[in-house]
């Protein structure tokens, strides 16, 4: 098991904000959210328990189901000229979206899987053969666009890193963990409920930024579990 993953790679700082308050922080976001009607209130994901949790993190980093720190996704289909984001669209050797489609909705043939909002930064991860790592961040700039609903679409709240995310995510422990759990035989497949219940480690925002991603990146694959 990578040393990242555990919190031994980066110094632990006593000064931290745990992530226990972290979490209390994002519950008042999500709430606000719901409140002002700008997500949707979804069904409560089960508690953890000790035998889930597959190795010791630091006193300050907290256990957590991945759809407990990412908000829903937005489904619409598009109605104005829109920047279409499919899995071919994704390099899975450099992990960036190389190839999206300019979509004219008046001239051009819409794609029905073309029905996920999309927002920049973003993380798409494909729910099809997790194994081929089809993840990319969303590019960040002021296009309209949309993506299949063949990705997971995370979109993790504002207090949580999107780039610890979407290196999380590409670790061989998520990757892992999804590949297992892949059913099908001419396109295996997870389930988004899947990834949602997946049980993750979170470690202070501050820590986030500690350039732990940088590091986690260059690590032998991040996880091996």
């Amino acid at each position: 098991m990578d040393l990242a993953m555990r919190g031994k790679l980066v110094p632990q700082d006593p000064n931290d904000e745990p992530a226990s308050v972290l979490l209390e922080k994002i519950k008042a976001e999500k709430a606000e959210l719901i409140k002002e009607k700008k997500i949707k209130k979804t069904k409560p994901l089960p508690p953890i328990t000790d035998d889930e949790k597959p190795f010791d993190i630091p006193d300050s980093w907290e256990w957590v189901r991945l759809g407990d720190v990412i908000k829903p996704e937005v489904h619409k289909k598009p109605t104005k000229n829109f920047t279409y984001i499919d899995i071919a669209s994704v390099d899975n050797k450099k992990n960036q979206i190389a190839n999206p489609n300019k979509i004219n909705i008046a001239k051009d043939k819409i794609a029905s899987r073309a029905r996920q909002e999309l927002d920049s930064n973003d993380i798409l991860f494909s729910v099809v053969r997790p194994y081929l790592k089809n993840i990319a961040l969303v590019p960040d700039n002021d296009e309209y666009k949309v993506g299949s609903t063949g990705f997971y679409v995370l979109k993790p709240f504002k207090l949580i890193s999107r780039k610890y995310i979407f290196y999380l995510v590409l670790s061989g422990y998520v990757i892992s963990k999804m590949t297992q759990k892949m059913k099908g035989d001419n396109s295996p497949s997870i389930r988004k409920g899947d990834l949602q219940g997946l049980i993750i480690p979170l470690p202070p925002l501050s820590e986030q930024s500690r350039n732990i991603y940088t590091t986690i990146r260059k690590t032998s694959d991040f996880a091996e579990v």
